[in-house]
């Protein structure tokens, strides 16, 4: 039958995967969140042992929700010289092949577009948590999984409030991943960084822009960007991303549902460092204090003790 076109209707959605495709040059296939190509996230040391969703600790919990979500998965789908698609399935507790949040990254490495899509989620959308996932390409779903563009932008979790320095997020919870799922970027200190292009796909995320934060002779600037962005502290949305937030938990005396710091359950930031350390802390407070400067339509702070730049790209 016809499809009729509506704004943020049905194929709003698959319209959008359709730019995507051609603006990164990779598809987001049908996938299956239990298929053995994927990797079930590891919640080593997990305490109590019979502890269920969302109690308990381990050594890397999630960043986003705090907490040890035994049963997620996590897996590339796509992985080229020049671009990737990858899937992170959060299982939150849920029954065998139904998972709380599934959420799709699709990233070209040369000219920096990019495209999210967040399905399953129950608070506010109700979408459906089958497993068994259908490409966006194909619409929301019957009954709807995935989000539409516009409930993304409009939703209280914009991607980019977090995902402020580039693409991927690698907090220690993904980047222990190893094998042919290895998160992007992990074991590389300088991703996220300049010149690494970084732009939106589509007219719903044209309004989306994300800045680096820079502090003269700042540890958190000598490997990659710190992010701050357009859309946090606006609205409905919380006070999120790179600088503001997670420099400030990635460098913490302790994070929500972590073991103590230690060399089994290392401090995520910087590698190699293992516990606190005051200096780090400090740095990332300093980035965190410039980019609370920012603040939408105001001219840019722009001196060797705060300078914030757009580096997103129409």
């Amino acid at each position: 039958g016809l499809l009729i076109t509506a704004p943020g209707g049905t194929d709003a959605l698959a319209a959008f995967a359709q730019e995507c495709d051609q603006a990164i040059g990779v598809s987001v296939p049908d996938f299956d969140v239990d298929s053995p190509l994927g990797t079930t996230v590891p919640t080593d040391h997990l305490t109590p042992a019979t502890a269920t969703y969302p109690d308990g600790t381990c050594d890397r919990p999630n960043v986003l929700n705090g907490k040890c979500d035994r049963g997620s998965r996590f897996r590339v789908l796509v992985n080229t010289p020049d671009a990737y698609v990858v899937a992170h399935a959060r299982k939150m507790g849920l029954s065998p092949g139904q998972y709380g949040d599934v959420a799709v990254i699709q990233h070209n490495k040369v000219n920096g577009k990019t495209c999210f899509y967040q399905g399953a989620l129950e608070e506010g959308f109700h979408l459906s948590h089958d497993g068994k996932v259908k490409a966006p390409s194909k619409g929301v779903g019957k009954p709807a999984f995935w989000m539409t563009p516009s409930q993304i932008v409009n939703s209280k979790f914009p991607c980019v409030s977090c995902h402020d320095n580039g693409p991927i997020i690698r907090s220690p919870y993904l980047a222990q991943i190893s094998g042919p799922n290895q998160l992007p970027g992990a074991g590389d200190i300088t991703f996220n960084s300049d010149p690494e292009p970084y732009s939106f796909v589509g007219a719903d995320f044209a309004s989306w822009k994300a800045y680096k934060v820079e502090v003269n002779d700042n540890l958190c600037n000598n490997c990659h960007r710190m992010g701050v962005n357009n859309v946090s502290n606006t609205g409905n949305v919380p006070s999120n991303g790179t600088a503001l937030d997670l420099g400030i938990k990635a460098t913490a005396p302790s994070q929500e549902s972590k073991h103590p710091h230690s060399a089994t359950s290392p401090i995520w930031m910087t590698p190699g460092q293992d516990t606190f350390d005051q200096a780090t802390a400090d740095a990332a407070l300093e980035i965190k204090q410039c980019a609370e400067q920012f603040h939408a339509g105001s001219p840019l702070p722009n001196s060797p003790s705060c300078k914030i730049t757009q580096f997103t790209t129409p």
